[in-house]
């Protein structure tokens, strides 16, 4: 227990950079990420785990003992961080019960939420058990166009009401936003936004909409294209800075010939049935955790799961395509 807690003391930048240096090459299960339900409050127009969020695929999730059961294993394996996902993790009325035995194990938790479940109750508990981060989904600043996202009337007050909730507080909070044709002209307004609340607030700004659990692919119409989203980096100082730090490291991964992917390596994901995967973006194949031990899955099993990402193709570069002005912009090119 006590490098656990030497550990929560450090920053999560300088931990994992530790431990990946020391166990690269090696298989070693560092973070997880777990989605919990694919239950939801919310139906998000371009949520990928929507079309499960029906009773009879909910009626097929982990129950709270095997839960229970499987942290024990990952617990034992060493692992540091979990994820706490969804769905929405808080439409679980047993999840503050999942989390706080996490807690007390010792792990680095996550939580990615909504935020519009979040109650006073709910907040004080979080603050008695911290957390490493709570991150709310922030895809709209106005009534109209947040409710029309959403699909629910009244969303975006309860979740600004959960926001305020947890900086009352004074919890670790990120914001962050799916940029979509439908909000497209809100991206930078919320960012203003968040910088007004709090210093200690961080933002995330994504780009990427991913096929449905389902298979069906209509949620790419709600993608921007690649033009729009470089318009809208190239906007703001920080998103430019972002995107230049993000493809140098690219580049430097792919000079080296190092994997891209770290699925199967240090990392691994858990859906809400108990199929244990490489991340959230490959469900290929799964070991069902059900059947059979975390120690098994992450090492026997993981590692040979085919993952598209794990290496470069060969040649791959990323060209500066800057304006000329002093900003550097990156291009893959093969």
């Amino acid at each position: 227990m006590r490098d656990r807690q030497q550990i929560s003391d450090m920053s999560a930048e300088v931990w994992s950079e530790r431990l990946f240096q020391r166990f690269e090459g090696n298989p070693f299960p560092l973070t997880g990420q777990w989605e919990l339900t694919c239950r939801c409050n919310l139906k998000c127009v371009m949520c990928y785990t929507d079309p499960f969020n029906r009773p009879e695929k909910i009626r097929q999730e982990l129950s709270y003992e095997e839960i229970v059961r499987i942290l024990d294993e990952i617990h034992q394996e060493g692992c540091l961080e979990l994820i706490f996902t969804g769905g929405e993790p808080f439409a679980r009325r047993d999840f503050l019960d999942i989390y706080t035995y996490a807690k007390r194990k010792g792990f680095l938790l996550n939580i990615f939420t909504n935020g519009t479940l979040i109650t006073p109750k709910i907040a004080d508990h979080l603050k008695t058990y911290p957390p490493s981060m709570i991150e709310i989904s922030l895809h709209a600043l106005t009534r109209e166009s947040f409710d029309q996202l959403t699909m629910r009337r009244g969303a975006f007050g309860h979740c600004l009401e959960g926001i305020r909730l947890i900086l009352e507080r004074d919890l670790p909070l990120t914001l962050k936003t799916v940029g979509m044709t439908i909000n497209r002209d809100e991206i930078l307004k919320i960012k203003k936004f968040v910088a007004g609340l709090d210093e200690k607030v961080q933002y995330k700004f994504g780009s990427d909409i991913r096929p449905r659990l389902d298979g069906s692919e209509g949620v790419y119409q709600y993608q921007l294209p690649k033009e729009e989203i470089r318009a809208i980096e190239q906007a703001d100082e920080e998103f430019r800075a972002e995107r230049v730090r993000q493809d140098r490291c690219k580049q430097e991964w792919i000079d080296q010939g190092k994997q891209q992917c770290g699925g199967g390596n240090y990392k691994f994901h858990i859906d809400a049935y108990g199929q244990l995967q490489l991340c959230s973006n490959n469900r290929r194949q799964g070991y069902d955790l059900r059947q059979g031990s975390f120690r098994e899955g992450f090492y026997q099993y993981l590692p040979e799961f085919p993952c598209p990402a794990r290496r470069p193709a060969a040649g791959t570069q990323l060209v500066n395509i800057g304006s000329g002005d002093g900003q550097e912009e990156f291009q893959e090119t093969a």
